[in-house]
């Protein structure tokens, strides 16, 4: 069986699903409308690949048969193309990417198309992958770009970077909106229960995030 084969149709359902957090097979059938019988097999066959693995098991609550939890074992990146002259697939491990590969990677399949430019030319021109330990999507509309900036030079990035007018391809202007903090500000500004600091966290997606902030923050404070 090729890798890429892995990732379609009642797989890559399991693997969506394992994307948002750990499920056993029998939460996972109810969410993929499958047996449990078939997620368990496809389980077997996605452990067999590294794709995914058992976590810590539970203690049962209630009798019954044992709810083993599966996690994902790899991020991986499957990309084709196709044009004249070029018919090539790939998969990329993000584990052996370097920080920029992941970067771009992530704009690439969070944002809209049209945002792309932007947010690449500004953690470029500001050199942000450099500077921040964690970068992360917020939101964003027809005049603005919001994003996450976990860093330890805070000073510096909120007098510089916070509000910054980029200017498209097409001569078209977006602002880029920086939430910065270091992660102290962060945890204190959750164990007060800041609805700023938990909005934050919660309505994340991650485009670099060098020492798991994000992942510790959710799991520490359950978000």
């Amino acid at each position: 069986m090729e890798f890429e084969d892995l990732l379609i149709k009642s797989k890559w359902n399991i693997l969506k699903e394992l994307s948002k957090g750990e499920k056993s097979a029998v939460e996972i059938a109810k969410k993929t409308n499958q047996s449990i019988a078939n997620v368990t097999q496809q389980l077997q066959l996605l452990e067999a690949y590294n794709l995914v693995k058992k976590t810590k098991q539970e203690k049962q609550k209630k009798p019954g048969k044992p709810k083993t939890p599966y996690a994902l074992n790899q991020e991986i990146v499957s990309l084709s193309m196709l044009k004249p002259g070029i018919a090539e697939k790939k998969i990329l491990k993000l584990k052996e990417a370097d920080d920029c590969h992941k970067c771009l990677l992530n704009i690439f399949f969070l944002l809209k198309p049209e945002d792309h430019y932007y947010l690449i030319k500004f953690i470029y021109e500001t050199d942000m992958i450099k500077k921040a330990d964690t970068i992360t999507y917020l939101k964003s509309d027809d005049k603005e770009i919001e994003i996450m900036i976990i860093t330890e030079h805070v000073k510096d990035v909120r007098e510089k970077h916070s509000n910054i007018s980029i200017q498209g391809l097409d001569a078209k202007t977006k602002k880029i909106i920086s939430w910065s903090h270091n992660k102290k500000e962060i945890e204190e500004g959750l164990e007060r229960k800041e609805e700023y600091f938990i909005n934050l966290v919660k309505n994340s997606k991650e485009i670099i995030d060098k020492k798991n902030n994000l992942k510790e923050l959710r799991e520490k404070y359950n978000l």
